[in-house]
């Protein structure tokens, strides 16, 4: 009976142990990355403003962005690109005033356009008689748009949109800590925890900057104490990624489970206001992700926040980005400059349809 059981046992953990290969190594394997290991590059100098408890662009400043990914081996360019600040600090060419009826688009680095330049940008400011306004910022959750929405109540906002990721819903606000714009303005004191880091394009070599914020990485950490809190902290995360986990898992809480979490709460309260608001001139779009399109499943976050906007609201749509894995980074979540002109169709198209 003892050897049945052992057998049964260790059937079980190989069977798992398959599964969990040929879904990290062969069907999930474009996704299969570590965001610990991408880098953010921007233009040394003033980048971001703190702004009370959140945050724009500094305005009027054309800055490079470049995301650099360590494989194990060397470091890779996902992508590079220069983006434009507007009179506000907001990513897009033109610049906004008080006076015209205007649409505001609130997001995060979707929307901002991350990976490329601003795709909000083809609309060239405007759409029939109303100005576009570019509120997408990285980063970002529901709280943050609520921020932005309140910093722009002097200008004629007659519609908005607000585009979203499932992960906005657990995302509290944020601003840049005085050694993170520390950082961004000098290379030379990047300390290597500050996880956006401004670089001197002109003279400098990335390569050897990232190396060496590597290295400054690794002896931080080992001059961290282990302690069994961070081990046992360690394993829970490494369970907790694993697909044989995952997929279930997300699978039983989009289906059963209903968070308590304080931050899920405070961002459904924030898109309750901006849904008092606005009424009927506030449309809520869901974009789906490289992960979901991956595993052909929202995330328990999307169905979560589609769930509880489609009880307070009848203006909810989506785009998807065709389904197709094409429109993304290989190494990086954000949408290409082809993904990111897929979404521009797509809310030129829901402009269309919801605006005379």
């Amino acid at each position: 009976m003892k050897k049945n059981k052992l057998v049964v046992f260790f059937s079980i953990i190989f069977s798992l142990l398959i599964v969990e290969i040929i879904c990290s190594q062969i069907i999930f394997k474009k996704g299969n990355y570590n965001f610990k290991n991408a880098f953010m590059l921007f233009s040394e100098g003033k980048v971001f403003k703190n702004i009370d408890n959140f945050f724009t662009y500094e305005p009027n400043k054309k800055i490079t962005a470049s995301n650099y990914y360590f494989n194990g081996e060397e470091f890779v360019e996902v992508y590079k690109y220069n983006l434009t600040t507007n009179n506000l600090g907001l990513v897009q060419k033109k610049d906004i005033f008080k006076n015209i009826p205007s649409i505001l688009i609130l997001g995060d680095s979707f929307t901002e356009g991350q990976g490329a330049e601003a795709w909000i940008d083809n609309f060239d400011g405007n759409y029939k008689d109303y100005q576009i306004i570019n509120g997408g910022l990285l980063a970002t959750g529901f709280k943050q748009f609520e921020l932005l929405d309140t910093y722009l109540s002097n200008f004629n906002i007659q519609k908005v949109f607000i585009l979203f990721i499932g992960d906005d819903l657990r995302r509290d606000i944020f601003n840049f800590n005085d050694q993170q714009l520390k950082c961004l303005s000098d290379q030379n004191q990047c300390l290597g925890t500050e996880i956006f880091y401004g670089f001197d394009y002109l003279d400098g070599n990335q390569k050897i900057f990232l190396g060496d914020i590597r290295k400054k990485q690794l002896k931080k950490q080992k001059k961290n104490n282990i302690t069994f809190k961070k081990v046992r902290r360690d394993i829970k995360r490494y369970i907790a990624d694993l697909y044989i986990v995952k997929i279930p898992l997300d699978l039983i809480r989009s289906k059963f489970y209903r968070s308590k979490n304080v931050k899920i709460l405070e961002n459904f309260e924030s898109i309750n206001r901006l849904s008092n608001k606005y009424k009927d001139n506030l449309f809520f779009v869901h974009l789906k992700t490289k992960h979901e399109i991956m595993f052909k499943k929202k995330n328990y976050e999307s169905v979560y926040a589609e769930n509880y906007i489609k009880k307070i609201s009848t203006n909810y749509y989506e785009c998807n980005f065709d389904e197709n894995l094409e429109n993304f980074y290989e190494l990086d979540g954000h949408p290409n400059s082809k993904g990111y002109q897929n979404l521009y169709n797509c809310i030129s198209n829901l402009f269309k349809e919801t605006i005379n």
